[in-house]
Formats: C-alpha cells, structure tokens, sequence
C-alpha cells in the first residue's frame, strides 16, 4: 500500500536538516570515489550462486545473527541485457534504408534551403535513435531486479546478467526483502520494508568494499541512495511549504522526471508512488543509523 501522509519525524526542520546533511556527506563520498574494476558480467546461475552465497555470509556478519532463515531465495537471471544487442541491429537494419532513401531525396536536390538542412538533420537524428534506445534500455534493465514470491510460495530474486560488483549490490537489497519477509512477512508498509532493505544494503557494500579493497562496491548503493534521500528532502520542502535547498537542488540523481531528458541522458524511468515509499523508507532508516548507529537502527529484525 503506498504512503499516504509523512511520518511525523520527517517533517520537524531538525529532521530536514539532518537529512539534507546526510545528503551532501553521500554525495561528497560519491564523487570522491576512485571506482575500480567492476568485474565481468554474471551471465551463468552457476556463477551467480556464489555470488548470492557471499553475500548470505556478508550479511549474516553485519547483522550479528547466529540464526538465519532456513531456506535462500533461489536466482532467476533474465537474460535480457545479452539479447538486447541483437533486438538494436534489428532495430538498424529497420531504420537504415529508410534513412539513406531519404538522405538520396535530400542529396539530389540541387537548391539548398534550412528546410533541407533540417530534414537532413532529421534523418542523421534516426540513425541516433537505435543507439539511445540501446543505452536506454539497457540501464532500465539494470534497475528492474526484485524479489517475488512464485506460485508456490518459494522465494526468488529476478535479476539480470549485471556485472559482478553491481550485481552483488543489488542482491544485497534484495536479500534484505528476503530476511524481512521471513521475519515479519508483508504486513508492515512498504517503505519500511525498502528502507530497512537500503540500510542493509549499503552496510554490506561497506564490508564488501572492505574486503576487496575496491571502491567500485560502494557506487551503486550510493547513486541509489542519493537519489533516494533527494527526493525525500523534496517531498518535505514540498510538505512543508518552503524552497528545495539550491545545495539539493544541484545535486543530480537517477530519477529525472522529464521523458525526454530521460531519453537522451540514459536514467531509467521510475514509478513516482514507488519512489516515495523508497526515499521516505530510506530517509526513515538513515536518519535512525545516523542517530543511534546502523547495527541498532538495523537489529529489530532480532526482535
């Protein structure tokens, strides 16, 4: 069910602050960062099982828990982003005659005009499009990872063929919806359940990054989160009446509104009602961490 009015805790202009300050220390992390390898693509479930067994075990020593649930989600990888260069080909193919007829009609007119010049650059912008399709999807792809329940009861996460550092980021999220529902089921509001999933996350990136000493663990969680937390300072300013902060104002995130702009920078569409139970779910969680400390603000699921 998504959010129907803030928590009270979000809206006091002590919060705001805290948040728009949590804000700029992630997103000065974010630029600090000296990314290193991200690793090759998972592209086998028998490379992938690994992966997810890592993380189980990273997990496990970030929350201090002796009992785990007795069962792991199984994987399911989409495969989605190995045929995508072969839909774009034949997407050019389709687009290429079309477009070189058109670039002859232009070329055999012997009077040139701006309306020439314009259908000219109306034409080279149809070779453009394959490629911002390509780009588009892809990263759209990227973002649609989740965990589901099949017919069956059984616990999956569906996820694509990501590469190695991302996609060990992004089973840490999802493996936190796995630990949540077994400990407390669906009952409890959404972005309780993202923002509970986010802290778990960017706590097991950190003792990734550690380990590997590979700064590259760290990116994903904190574009997510970034993202996140700008959009919860934006709904509070909104909330309570007053400007967005120009420091958060020019702060740039995934999550850009504008279709069109979407299109030509490559970020992944969202769903708005979604993103609120995210950026509010995540607000709530790292304003408690920052508060009383990530493993507390994490150890209800000991409860």
């Amino acid at each position: 069910m998504p959010i129907q009015v803030l928590p009270e805790s979000l809206t006091t202009t002590e919060a705001l602050q805290r948040l728009i300050q949590l804000l700029l220390e992630k997103e000065t992390l974010r630029r600090s960062l000296k990314l290193g390898d991200f690793g090759p693509r998972v592209t086998e479930t028998e490379k992938a099982q690994p992966l997810l067994d890592r993380v189980i075990q990273v997990t496990r020593t970030v929350l201090a828990l002796d009992e785990f649930p007795q069962t792991a989600p199984s994987l399911k990888l989409t495969q989605r982003l190995s045929r995508l260069p072969r839909q774009i080909v034949v997407l050019y193919l389709m687009l290429l005659p079309v477009g070189l007829f058109f670039l002859y009609l232009t070329l055999t007119e012997s009077e040139v005009s701006g309306a020439l010049w314009i259908a000219r650059g109306a034409i080279f912008t149809l070779f453009v499009i394959p490629l911002l399709v390509y780009r588009r999807a892809r990263i759209n792809i990227e973002h649609e990872c989740g965990y589901v329940r099949d017919s069956k009861g059984r616990s999956v996460i569906v996820i694509d063929q990501l590469r190695a550092v991302q996609f060990q980021s992004y089973l840490a999220h999802e493996y936190g919806h796995h630990l949540y529902f077994e400990r407390w089921e669906s009952g409890n509001e959404a972005w309780l359940r993202e923002g509970w999933a986010r802290l778990l996350q960017w706590q097991v990136v950190q003792q990734l990054c550690r380990q590997e000493e590979n700064p590259a663990y760290l990116y994903h969680s904190l574009v997510q989160i970034i993202g996140e937390l700008k959009f919860a300072c934006e709904i509070i300013c909104r909330t309570r009446h007053q400007r967005v902060p120009l420091q958060v104002r020019s702060i740039r995130t995934i999550y850009q509104r504008n279709p069109l702009l979407r299109l030509l920078t490559g970020t992944p569409g969202f769903s708005t009602i979604r993103l609120i139970d995210h950026a509010v779910g995540t607000a709530i969680y790292f304003l408690e961490a920052d508060r009383i400390g990530p493993q507390e603000a994490l150890g209800a699921i000991k409860g």
